[in-house]
């Protein structure tokens, strides 16, 4: 047997043991719902830190999708419907619609343009958020690894380009 192959077999060895304590820390956050190993600091600030930013990262997945959704079904109604959108200094948003159009279908146009606004404002909100945190705990990991990879940096230029896209 040779060199190489003995140490294979260890990081082999030590994936494995890494996952089994991984799995065995989380069947005990169940357990003891989280406060017996938080007040202990049982586990340790990097496993934690992975798992809070696993769960970042698929919440980020799921919110992007639905903010394009969202900021792609604004662009449609400002387009198709011919309106403008105005946005003042303070960020209030109204809308100019054509003088031909009914008082009825304006105030329809006008209600979803508020509800998909808010919806876009909200995700966009929750987004920011997750992204701060995100950046704290990665900013945590690469003080330990300099050599870490961020999770985030393709979600975050998304989340930039959509913002970029919403007209408003």
């Amino acid at each position: 047997m040779t060199y190489k192959f003995y140490c294979s077999l260890y990081i082999i060895v030590l994936i494995l043991i890494n996952n089994k304590l991984h799995s065995f820390v989380i069947f005990l956050k169940k357990y003891f719902n989280n406060s017996l190993l938080e007040s202990n600091n049982f586990v340790s600030l990097r496993l934690r830190s992975g798992l809070d930013l696993s769960s970042i990262v698929t919440e980020v997945n799921t919110l992007l999708p639905q903010l394009a959704n969202f900021i792609d079904q604004f662009n449609n109604v400002v387009t198709q419907s011919g309106i403008n959108v105005i946005t003042d200094a303070t960020g209030n948003m109204s809308i100019d619609v054509p003088h031909n159009m009914p008082d009825i279908e304006a105030e329809k146009i006008s209600k979803r343009i508020g509800i998909i606004d808010r919806l876009i404002t909200s995700h966009g909100n929750n987004l920011n958020d997750l992204f701060q945190k995100g950046l704290s705990i990665e900013n945590k990991l690469k003080a330990n690894n300099p050599n870490y990879v961020s999770e985030l940096k393709d979600q975050i230029a998304e989340f930039k380009k959509l913002n970029v896209s919403y007209k408003h």
